[in-house]
C-alpha cells in the first residue's frame, strides 16, 4: 500500500512537471514574450492630444497602436520618473532595473570620472571594441551597477531565455537590455549600419540576420526622399512651426529633405530625425522577432525597443510642432503593424507589452515666453563659468572646476586646487552653491554635504535630487533649474529637470496577467521592473527600489 502511494505521488509529481514544462518552465502562467517600448521624449499629454488621429483599438481584426493598449490594457495617468536628470541614460537605466541613479550609477548621459580624471559617457567601455565595422566608440553595460529584468530572467532560466535590445541610441539599447543580453544593437549614423560591441559578441561577429540586414542596405530605401506629412494639412492646424523655420507653402506644414540625395553621412544623420527613420527602426524590430524567434522558445523572451526618432524630432522642433504630431501618429501606425506581426508570430495575447518613455520635454522657450507670455527663459551663458569666476573672486584665481563644466545638474570641484589653497571642500561647496543659486534660471543649488547629511528640504520633488545623487560618482554641487528655464542656445528645446513637463510620461501595459483599467495613482517608472518580474515569476533586479503596479496585476491599490 505504501509503495502504491509512493508511485502515485511520483506520478503526480511527473504530471506537475509536465504541466510546468507546457508553461515555459518558469512561473505558472508567464508570457511568451515581454516587449518593453520606450518612446524617447514622449510626454504623457501626447497620448491625449493626438488621440483623434490614432487608429481605433481594433479594425478588421487587427490591433491598433496606442488606443489598442489604452482600451484593452492598464493605463496609468500620473506616472513620473523619480530622479534627475530626466535624461536618456538615467531614464532607460531605471526602466528595466527598477533602480535610480543613486544605486544604478547612471547619474547622467555624461559625468566627470574622478578616478580616471576624465569625462565619461554612460556606456563607455575602452576594454571592448566595436563589432560590425562601425566608426563609433566601443560601448557596454559596464557602468550600470545593477541588474535588469533581462539579466534576472537569464539567471532564472539557466540562460534559455533570449534578451534583445534595439535602438538608434547605444545607451538606450544597452541600459534597458542589461549585462547578459544576447543581441544588443545600435545605429552607427556615420555609415548607416547596425553595430554592437565585443561585450555582447566576443566572437567579433554580429548575428547573421543583423549582418544580412546591413548588407541589404534597407537603410538606404529612403535615399532621395523627403519627410512629408502623413496627414492632411488641416489636421496639423493646432500645431505651430518652429520659430525661425522657413514656411514651405501655405498648405504644407513641413517638408524635410533627407541629406543631399545620396547614401552618405549627411543622409544617415538626417534619417533618424524623420518619420522615414522611424519606419526603418520598426523594420529592424520585425526582422529581430523573426530571426531570433522571440516568444517561440521554451522560456519567455525579452525584447526592449527605444524609439529615438521621437527625441531627435522633439529636440529640433519642439513638442508643439507639426513634426512631433506627425511622428507620434506615425508611431501609432507602426505600433499597429508590429502588434499585427507579433499576433501572427507569437499571438498578441501571449505578449506582455509595456509602453512608456524615458523623459518628457520643455516647450520651446521662445514660444512660451514670446507668444504666450509664460515664465520661461533660455540661459545661453555658462553656469560653470560664472560659478568659477565667483570662486576666483572669493578665494583667488585657480582651476576651480573639473571637466567640461556643468554635467546635466552636476558641477565637479577641483579638490587639488582646494587643497593647494588650504581650503575646506565644504566651504568651497557652499560658496559655489550660493553663486549658482544667484544666477538667472537657477531655482536653487544643493551641495554634496547637504545631500548626504539629509539637509535637503522635504518637498515632493526633492526626492528626485536624492534619487539622482550617487555618493561615489556624483558632483560636489547639484544645480536645479527653475521651472521653464533652459540652459543652452539655439532654437530647439531640451529636458532634464525635476518638473512635470520632463518627468510625466505614459505607462501602458497589456497582456497575460494584466488587468484592464485606468488608474490615477501616482506611480514611478521604476515600478515597471518589479511588475514585469511578478509576471515572469522571477526575482527583482539587484538595485530595485520600485514597487509592483498592483492595480495592473489585479491586486487592488488606490
Amino acid at each position: 500500500m505504501k509503495l502504491m502511494k509512493g508511485l502515485l505521488g511520483l506520478s503526480l509529481v511527473g504530471l506537475s512537471l509536465t504541466a510546468l514544462g507546457q508553461t515555459n518552465r518558469i512561473g505558472v502562467h508567464p508570457p511568451k514574450l515581454v516587449l518593453l517600448i520606450s518612446i524617447d521624449q514622449f510626454r504623457q499629454d501626447y497620448i491625449e492630444r493626438f488621440a483623434p488621429y490614432y487608429l481605433p483599438s481594433k479594425s478588421g481584426g487587427k490591433p491598433g497602436g496606442f488606443r489598442f493598449l489604452m482600451e484593452t490594457g492598464a493605463r496609468y495617468l500620473d506616472a513620473h520618473h523619480n530622479h534627475i536628470p530626466t535624461a536618456t541614460g538615467p531614464g532607460h537605466a531605471s526602466l528595466m532595473s527598477g533602480s535610480e541613479p543613486t544605486l544604478d550609477g547612471i547619474i547622467g548621459n555624461d559625468w566627470f570620472d574622478r578616478v580616471n580624471n576624465h569625462s565619461t559617457y554612460c556606456v563607455d567601455d575602452a576594454s571592448v571594441h566595436v563589432v560590425g565595422g562601425g566608426t563609433t566608440k566601443p560601448m557596454s553595460a559596464k557602468n550600470l551597477l545593477v541588474s535588469t529584468v533581462g539579466d534576472e530572467l537569464k539567471l532564472a532560466t539557466g540562460g534559455k531565455s533570449k534578451v534583445v535590445g534595439i535602438s538608434f541610441k547605444d545607451r538606450a539599447a544597452i541600459l534597458m537590455a542589461g549585462h547578459a543580453a544576447d543581441t544588443v544593437i545600435w545605429l552607427d549614423s556615420n555609415v548607416g549600419n547596425w553595430v554592437s560591441s565585443s561585450y555582447y559578441f566576443p566572437n567579433d561577429h554580429l548575428p547573421n540576420w543583423v549582418d544580412s540586414f546591413n548588407k541589404e542596405r534597407v537603410v538606404d530605401k529612403a535615399v532621395g526622399q523627403n519627410w512629408e506629412p502623413l496627414l492632411p494639412s488641416e489636421a496639423y492646424s493646432l500645431t505651430r512651426r518652429n520659430p525661425g523655420e522657413a514656411k514651405t507653402s501655405d498648405t504644407k506644414p513641413f517638408s524635410h529633405r533627407l541629406g543631399t540625395g545620396k547614401a552618405d553621412k549627411a543622409f544617415y544623420k538626417d534619417l533618424p530625425v524623420s518619420g522615414n527613420g522611424q519606419e526603418f527602426l520598426f523594420k529592424t524590430v520585425e526582422r529581430a522577432v523573426d530571426a531570433e524567434k522571440l516568444g517561440q522558445h521554451e522560456c519567455p523572451d525579452v525584447l526592449v525597443v527605444n524609439l529615438a526618432t521621437n527625441d531627435y524630432v522633439g529636440h529640433r522642433y519642439g513638442p508643439d510642432s507639426p513634426e512631433v504630431m506627425d511622428v507620434s501618429v506615425r508611431t501609432d501606425r507602426l505600433l499597429s503593424e508590429l502588434f499585427t506581426h507579433l499576433d501572427k508570430q507569437v499571438g498578441i495575447d501571449n505578449v506582455d507589452i509595456v509602453l512608456t518613455a524615458d523623459h518628457g520635454v520643455l516647450p520651446v522657450v521662445e514660444e512660451s515666453a514670446g507668444l504666450n507670455r509664460m515664465p520661461s527663459v533660455r540661459i545661453t551663458s555658462s553656469v560653470a563659468d560664472q560659478v568659477a569666476t565667483s570662486l576666483s573672486k572669493q578665494f583667488g584665481e585657480g582651476k576651480w572646476l573639473l571637466g567640461d563644466g556643468l554635467y546635466e545638474q552636476n558641477l565637479f570641484l577641483d579638490h587639488k586646487t582646494i587643497a593647494d589653497k588650504g581650503l575646506k571642500v565644504a566651504d568651497v561647496e557652499k560658496a559655489a552653491a550660493e553663486a549658482a543659486s544667484n544666477l538667472p534660471g537657477v531655482y536653487m543649488a544643493f551641495t554634496r554635504s547637504r545631500i548626504l547629511n539629509g539637509e535637503v528640504p522635504g518637498w515632493d520633488w526633492t526626492q528626485m535630487v536624492l534619487n539622482g545623487y550617487n555618493p561615489r560618482l556624483g558632483g560636489d554641487i547639484m544645480v536645479i533649474e527653475a521651472p521653464g528655464a533652459l540652459f543652452g542656445g539655439g532654437t530647439g528645446t531640451s529636458h532634464g529637470t525635476a518638473w512635470a513637463y520632463d518627468s510625466h510620461v505614459p505607462i501602458l501595459l497589456r497582456g497575460p496577467g494584466i488587468t484592464k483599467g485606468i488608474f490615477g495613482r501616482h506611480v514611478h517608472t521604476a515600478d515597471i521592473a518589479s511588475t514585469l518580474c511578478h509576471l515572469l515569476g522571477i526575482e527583482y533586479p539587484t538595485g530595485n527600489i520600485g514597487h509592483p503596479l498592483s492595480e495592473a496585476l489585479g491586486a487592488g491599490g488606490g
